[in-house]
């Protein structure tokens, strides 16, 4: 009877809830600096979105998965890599290259 109610984009392709709370870095929240660099964690399935910027432990934040594809909608491209892999690319205009994760990466 609500389904009229469901939002547009009812399909969430990450394998993580909405709310689930991610690593970023405050320059990102903050709009100066975009993200380059999207971790999928083999170690506890998380999730890191940085930035090829220098930055410090201080500048770590954690926010909501959901937060984070609103400030770049474009992070839905590397919604289903798999743990253990990491996404980069050179600009924002870029597209995303997929690797591997070593363990000294992240």
């Amino acid at each position: 009877m609500f389904k009229v109610f469901k939002k547009k984009n009812d399909i969430w392709p990450f394998d993580q809830p909405r709310n689930c709370a991610v690593f970023t870095i405050r320059q990102i929240i903050e709009g100066t600096a975009p993200i380059d660099i999207v971790y999928h964690d083999l170690e506890d399935n998380g999730w890191q979105f940085l930035s090829k910027i220098d930055y410090v432990t201080e500048d770590a934040r954690i926010v909501g998965l959901e937060e984070i594809t609103e400030l770049d909608p474009s992070i839905f491209e590397v919604a289903r890599i798999e743990p253990g892999c990491h996404a980069s690319r050179a600009n924002k205009s870029a597209k995303w290259v997929i690797t591997k994760t070593l363990d000294d990466d992240s």
